[in-house]
């Protein structure tokens, strides 16, 4: 588009170049001024606040390019106003890096300021005092001032080039190769302004081509320090945050639902899966029985043996029930050395031969310090009632298996 607007009229496009790269850095701006506490490295906080000014200073070159009819009292102020904004343009970008290696923050108002007061004596100098020095006459070209200083500002960048190399530590990669290739292509754009005679020369096109993609690319270290990498930096925090607050909440689940010692399910998730059980049961009738295990004699084993005995017979009775029962059975400690199993999709006489078989495993085992021990069990059937009067009968048949005799299965 600017090409062609070029072949149209020249002064749309340099209007148009102009007024484009005047916008990047307006936008460079503001992201940088707004984004100030995310950008560690005061290099880029400075150029950030600079190309605000450099940008002031180009839409006044912009407003007396010749033809704009803006200010008709002086035929030098474009020229003038474009060697001004490069001087200012090359010598914040290598000024800066001595900022590079400062730890502490440096005042962006403070930097404002003084950069307020350096475009001030810059526009005084041309408007006001008009002893900024002539850089182009109609008709004979440019001025040796002109030229000498496109050629010093290149000079400039080189150095900025060589000790941003040196200081490459304190820029990421993209961000050290994005103001890299911006000074290039500010060099570049310079040197197509040393070799032309009219304001409406196609060297003048190139070197607007190139200052737009060199601007382009501080606005891109600016968008990936201030704005890409805060972003990033947000959504890392965000999702570790989250996968934290999953763990802990795996940490809660756990520690509401399972019992420390063996590792079983609690008291109170019994309950809850057992009133699932039940509206399984309400919607698709299918059976269940609930087996009601105690160790018969344990006290007598924790006052012969110790508490610590006593809670490793649990942990081993509790795999005991583990292995003894299918995945989609359920096992939990009901309390002290009582447990208790549910045996889903299974009626009251395969529940009794489960619990026969897992009482026989018991009563031939050998436990911890080669103790040998029984339990007792009763066991019931799922007919729809309450879990609470389900556990009283399987209560009732258990107290049974107890009264005559212990290591008895009671359905």
């Amino acid at each position: 588009m600017l090409y062609f607007s070029s072949l149209y009229n020249y002064l749309f496009f340099h209007t148009i170049a102009e007024i484009f790269s005047i916008c990047i850095a307006f936008t460079v701006f503001l992201i940088s001024w707004n984004a100030m506490r995310y950008i560690e490295n005061n290099y880029l906080k400075l150029i950030g606040i600079a190309y605000f000014f450099i940008a002031f200073i180009d839409l006044f070159h912009t407003m007396s390019y010749k033809g704009m009819q803006i200010f008709k009292d002086y035929d030098y102020y474009a020229n003038q106003l474009w060697i001004a904004a490069r001087y200012f343009e090359s010598i914040i970008l290598l000024i800066s890096f001595i900022f590079v290696k400062l730890k502490m923050k440096v005042n962006p108002y403070i930097l404002f300021a003084i950069c307020t007061i350096i475009t001030t004596l810059i526009l005084s100098s041309i408007f006001v005092w008009k002893i900024f020095p002539v850089c182009f006459v109609a008709g004979v070209g440019l001025t040796p001032f002109k030229i000498y200083s496109e050629y010093t500002i290149c000079l400039i960048l080189f150095a900025a080039i060589i000790i941003l190399k040196n200081n490459k530590s304190y820029f990421e990669g993209i961000v050290y190769r994005y103001l890299l290739l911006s000074m290039v292509c500010t060099i570049i754009s310079e040197l197509a302004f040393t070799v032309y005679i009219d304001n409406y020369d196609f060297s003048n096109l190139v070197g607007h081509y190139f200052k737009i993609f060199s601007f382009y690319l501080i606005y891109k270290t600016i968008i990936v320090k201030g704005i890409q990498e805060p972003y990033d930096f947000i959504f890392r925090e965000m999702k570790q945050k989250e996968q934290e607050l999953l763990e802990r909440n795996c940490v809660l689940q756990t520690q509401a639902t399972i019992d420390a010692l063996t590792g079983l399910y609690n008291h109170r998730y019994i309950y809850e899966r057992l009133e699932e059980e039940a509206k399984r049961y309400s919607r698709s009738n299918c059976q269940f029985v609930v087996m009601l295990v105690d160790i018969d004699y344990f006290k007598r084993i924790n006052d012969t043996y110790g508490h610590l005995i006593g809670d490793k017979i649990l942990k081993e009775l509790s795999k005991i029930l583990k292995d003894g029962t299918r995945q989609t059975d359920f096992v939990g400690r009901y309390g002290g050395e009582e447990f208790l199993v549910m045996l889903v999709d299974t009626n009251l006489n395969e529940g009794f031969n489960v619990a026969e078989k897992i009482r026989r495993v018991i009563e031939l085992y050998e436990f911890v310090d080669k103790i040998h021990l029984t339990v007792s069990i009763g066991i019931e059937e799922y007919s729809g009632e309450k879990i609470s009067e389900l556990l009283n009968k399987a209560d009732k048949k258990l107290y049974a298996a107890k009264e005559s005799g212990r290591n008895k299965t009671i359905m």
